[in-house]
């Protein structure tokens, strides 16, 4: 049975490395990743000197295909979080998310092509901090949105900095047939700084199971990696 490692990182635009693409690099490669959810994705902005964040990562991490998922424009360019594979993206889109009155928000998926007739579908977002209640908004919509358009028995996950460590906000999504990486009984406290898990990685049971996980601490950013070893049942 083919195993999949996903990990998920919040890297804070580049800001805590240095814009050093390659420290942020080495946790990948430490991680065994083959795909990444990233979030705080700087392109072409001004406080990252104008730079292609996604093309300096695939550079830095081998990783050849690439997603950026554009939330919102900032400071001369967009920002928003990114999905970075080993394996080739057979298809992609991003859509926006319910924010009302907050910072905008968005999410992007993927369908991986594993080879061997493997196929998976990855999701990758960064939920609004400022309200639970439009947090279950958020939540119901990519519920609705991965059942609408995942079909049974095609393994799927998703990643992201969901701003919360109240697991029962995910029920809309674990309702629905998935399990969380990260949960009451098995926590990783993701953000450094007042130590909470709010980053996750989601999968479709009866799909894959996880085989580890674990957490890379690092000062590359204030979240530390989480990372996922699946394997595809």
């Amino acid at each position: 049975m083919k195993q999949i490692t996903i990990a998920t990182y919040n890297i804070c635009h580049g800001h805590y490395a240095g814009y050093d693409w390659d420290k942020i690099a080495s946790l990948i490669r430490e991680a065994g990743a083959d795909l990444v959810g990233f979030q705080e994705i700087d392109m072409f902005t001004n406080r990252t000197g104008g730079l292609d964040t996604v093309t300096e990562l695939t550079r830095a991490t081998g990783m050849p295909h690439a997603l950026f998922i554009p939330a919102m424009d900032y400071d001369g360019g967009q920002y928003g979080t990114a999905i970075l594979s080993r394996y080739p993206i057979v298809a992609s889109g991003v859509l926006p998310l319910s924010s009302a009155q907050y910072e905008p928000r968005a999410f992007g998926w993927i369908t991986a092509e594993l080879g061997d007739g493997n196929a998976l579908a990855l999701l990758n977002t960064h939920l609004s901090v400022e309200s639970r209640d439009q947090q279950d908004i958020q939540f119901r919509i990519l519920a609705d949105w991965m059942k609408a358009h995942i079909p049974d028995g095609v393994p799927a996950v998703l990643t992201g900095d969901f701003n919360t460590e109240d697991f029962d906000a995910f029920t809309p999504v674990t309702s629905r047939g998935y399990a969380l990486v990260n949960h009451t009984s098995h926590e990783y406290k993701t953000f450094r700084g007042n130590p909470v898990a709010i980053d996750n990685i989601v999968y479709r049971e009866g799909c894959m199971i996880p085989a580890s996980s674990g957490m890379i601490e690092g000062d590359a950013s204030d979240h530390n990696l989480l990372w996922c070893r699946f394997t595809l049942l």
